[in-house]
């Protein structure tokens, strides 16, 4: 039988998986085949963005999903898995895991959750092809932006055409030109 000691230490390990599945982006991989050195390169990767991977054990995953009373269990967590999880940068997060999948051949993608939704490895897929959160906000000011450029052009031009055409005439009268 297991001591106190023990299952408190698994109870706060249970708890700490609580944290990880409440992150905005949660993938889960299978990591069979990956050297400790290709780990430790796609754990830098990950932690560049600011987001986590933690290698997780199964039997503690099923019962923090019991505990939550959630239909997603056993089915999900079989053979060693992974977590790559963010809460602010998760779409570069699932980018970095699709493409680590790609170049290494050795990792794979199961499924994740996206604000606590389960999804399939080809919706994570999809998730990584959309633009990041620098890249959306930079789109949104530039399409704020512009059309108040393309005003202000608008109000100014015909000042700048009078202006024009008055400079113009002031040339020609001081050339002794008539008008």
């Amino acid at each position: 039988m297991a001591s106190a000691k023990i299952l408190e230490k698994k109870k706060k390990t249970v708890d700490a998986l609580g944290d990880i599945f409440n992150s905005n982006g949660v993938y889960l991989f299978d990591y069979r085949g990956l050297k400790v050195s290709e780990m430790g390169n796609l754990r830098n990767r990950v932690k560049a963005l600011g987001a986590n991977v933690k290698v997780v054990k199964n039997r503690l995953a099923i019962k923090y999903f019991e505990k939550e009373k959630t239909a997603v269990g056993r089915e999900l967590f079989k053979g060693p898995l992974a977590l790559a999880y963010s809460n602010e940068k998760f779409v570069e997060t699932a980018k970095v895991l699709v493409e680590f999948e790609k170049e290494s051949k050795k990792i794979k993608i199961i499924s994740g959750f996206i604000e606590k939704k389960l999804v399939s490895d080809k919706q994570v897929a999809e998730v990584a092809k959309l633009p990041g959160k620098e890249q959306l906000l930079a789109q949104l000011l530039f399409s704020i932006g512009m059309p108040l450029r393309r005003f202000g052009s608008a109000l100014s031009s015909p000042l700048t055409h009078m202006l024009v055409c008055m400079k113009n005439l002031q040339d020609k009268k001081a050339k002794g030109g008539q008008l």
